[in-house]
């Protein structure tokens, strides 16, 4: 079949330590979306197909059928869209685009990554059953589960004996609770992301200081370095209110594809995508923070080896794969097939 023509659209955010640059695919430390388009993104490209990036200005150019757009603006990425010749618009900005201005024949994709109801319903891709159900999704939308590249991670032959927290320091994402389970199992847990609400953070010092260290926010080559030497990566994510308002429910945990395609097994709850994804590359763990060090020690004893975790990650999430699912469901949506 012939190659598609794609634009992929990111989710458009100013860096934060420096407001003139944009957040970048793949991003420069925090950024799980980012990391969703760069997976998808050289999947696609390794399929053959041409992809335009938007919503990342500066963004590096790896590959001769890739062009990073320099429309970083909402109104800037519609103005481009308007008249651009491509086959399929591959929304990641959670709605920051409108179909209705689209040259006649384009479809769109948009592939959500929040837990409320998505603003363009049709045409939606999910990352989860959970974050289907969830968000109000219909049986017949696609499920098509987070991407990982494996050759963007590294794997250590051995690994050290921290566990690792990656991710926003935040009451839905668990980091309170990971800092227990860490405390419970006698093990140090670096705490690797963005802090944004500092009475959530003195209690976790204050309760669990001396088995938390704070790395701050990763990018690059450390990045790598945690997910390749960690014991064991915790998403132990709450059913707490979440950033937009209700309960949380972990849509699709870019850490854990990430973590697995690293060798490194997961420790997780059952919050939203977490009961699909994990078994096959860890544990779950209930929630709450009440954890028994035997039972805690014992759930790390059970974790499956290094390499068979990256044998799963790549066998179920390895970005060509994922990629391909997504070229079925733009050429079924270019067919004329819909679904809400």
């Amino acid at each position: 079949m012939e190659p598609l023509t794609i634009a992929l659209v990111n989710v458009p955010l100013r860096l934060p330590t420096d407001t003139r640059k944009w957040i970048t695919v793949p991003p420069q430390g925090y950024g799980g979306i980012q990391w969703v388009v760069a997976n998808l993104m050289n999947g696609l490209l390794e399929l053959g197909h041409e992809v335009f990036l938007l919503g990342a200005p500066g963004s590096p150019v790896t590959h001769p059928r890739l062009t990073v757009v320099p429309a970083g603006e909402p109104e800037d990425i519609r103005e481009w869209l308007r008249t651009a010749r491509v086959d399929v618009v591959n929304d990641h900005s959670c709605g920051a685009v409108d179909p209705t201005e689209f040259r006649p024949g384009v479809a769109l994709i948009s592939s959500h990554h929040m837990t409320t109801r998505p603003r363009n319903t049709a045409g939606c891709v999910y990352s989860s059953k959970a974050q289907r159900a969830h968000c109000g999704g219909g049986p017949d939308a696609p499920v098509i589960p987070i991407p990982v590249d494996p050759a963007n991670y590294r794997t250590a032959t051995r690994k050290e004996d921290f566990l690792l927290f990656m991710g926003r320091i935040s009451p839905h994402k668990g980091a309170l609770e990971a800092a227990a389970f860490a405390h419970a199992c006698g093990r140090t847990l670096l705490m690797a992301g963005p802090a944004w609400e500092p009475d959530y953070l003195d209690r976790i010092r204050r309760d669990h200081g001396d088995a938390v260290e704070l790395v701050g926010e990763v990018g690059g080559p450390r990045r790598n370095e945690l997910l390749a030497t960690a014991a064991a990566v915790l998403a132990l994510s709450q059913p707490a209110t979440g950033p937009w308002g209700g309960i949380w429910c972990e849509p699709g945990a870019t850490v854990v594809s990430e973590a697995a395609a690293s060798g490194t097994p997961v420790v997780g709850t059952r919050n939203g995508c977490l009961a699909e994804i994990v078994p096959p590359v860890g544990g779950l763990v209930p929630y709450g923070s009440a954890f028994d060090g035997h039972e805690a020690r014992g759930v790390l004893e059970r974790l499956p080896a290094p390499g068979e975790v990256r044998e799963e990650a790549i066998r179920l999430w390895g970005h060509v794969e994922i990629a391909r699912r997504y070229e079925e469901v733009f050429r079924a949506a270019l067919a004329g097939a819909s679904w809400g």
